[in-house]
């Protein structure tokens, strides 16, 4: 759960995004039955952009913005669109002020959605409302992140939260069928005392598999030029974060020892969020 961590989401365009890429044939399951060798679908799909304060910004305009872009964004008919904001927690970007997630039911979900939302002139109308308050996705939308997402754990989130990431590596001779293993094996039965000592804890957990050419596209600090996966986690709150992380220090090094057999992942990233839009 908690070597490994997780990533987050965004704005993307379709024929704007980064160049993507297929996704792996073998890759990480998720909910469903870890031990079993077929090969699971994603669970969803999640868009991650840099944005950076423009010269109107304030945070009463940002949330105004916000708003119209919820209610426009419903007018098409995109009500189980997700959408939420991650600011660094602990530390600061010279990239972005933040990061703007979208989630998406699927990849065909976000061809479907970007195609109308483009055709719409929402965005337009979003910046002649409120011109300047802010710069999302880069120039030309460089800097817009699509992910395939695999849902290991489900946590509920109404308002804010804590999220951590971590970018990782397969070593060598290891693949997604070992962190399969990982999660089928030791994560899960690091779980099972985690929760019967923490019941009321709110935690979450995805892997999120880089749906664009790593390699080509521009990282912030504490990324690795290229990687695998990103493990996220997922908590309502910083207490229950603490608590994850006092759980591993006392009982979960087996555990971790056992991930980073697997692989070798980035410090991880804190950041702070609110949700933007829920789904329907």
């Amino acid at each position: 759960m908690f070597r490994l961590f997780m990533l987050l989401l965004s704005f993307g365009l379709i024929a704007c995004s980064p160049a993507e890429r297929p996704v792996e044939e073998d890759t990480i399951s998720s909910g469903s039955d870890m031990s079993s060798e077929e090969v699971p679908e994603p669970t969803g799909y999640t868009e991650y952009l840099w944005c950076s304060n423009g010269e109107n910004y304030s945070q009463e305009a940002a949330n105004a913005r916000n708003a119209m872009w919820v209610e426009e964004v419903n007018s098409l008919g995109m009500t189980n669109l997700g959408s939420a904001e991650i600011t660094p927690s602990g530390w600061s970007s010279d990239n972005f002020d933040r990061v703007s997630i979208l989630f998406w039911e699927n990849k065909s979900a976000r061809d479907a959605g970007w195609e109308a939302y483009l055709a719409s002139g929402i965005e337009e109308k979003l910046n002649e409302t409120y011109p300047g308050v802010e710069i999302c996705g880069g120039e030309d939308w460089k800097n817009v992140y699509p992910n395939n997402s695999y849902r290991l754990r489900e946590a509920t989130i109404t308002d804010s939260f804590m999220v951590g990431y971590q970018f990782c590596n397969f070593n060598e001779d290891k693949g997604p069928e070992d962190l399969r293993a990982f999660v089928g094996g030791p994560w899960s039965d690091f779980l099972q005392r985690y929760d019967s000592e923490n019941p009321a804890v709110n935690f979450g957990t995805s892997v999120n598999v880089p749906d664009f050419d790593d390699e080509s596209v521009e990282v912030h600090e504490g990324v690795p030029d290229t990687f695998d996966y990103i493990w996220v986690n997922l908590w309502s709150d910083e207490a229950g974060r603490n608590s994850g992380w006092s759980a591993v220090e006392e009982y979960g090094q087996e555990m971790m020892s056992a991930a980073n057999s697997v692989s070798a992942c980035s410090e991880e990233q804190a950041w702070s969020g609110s949700i933007v839009k829920t789904r329907s």
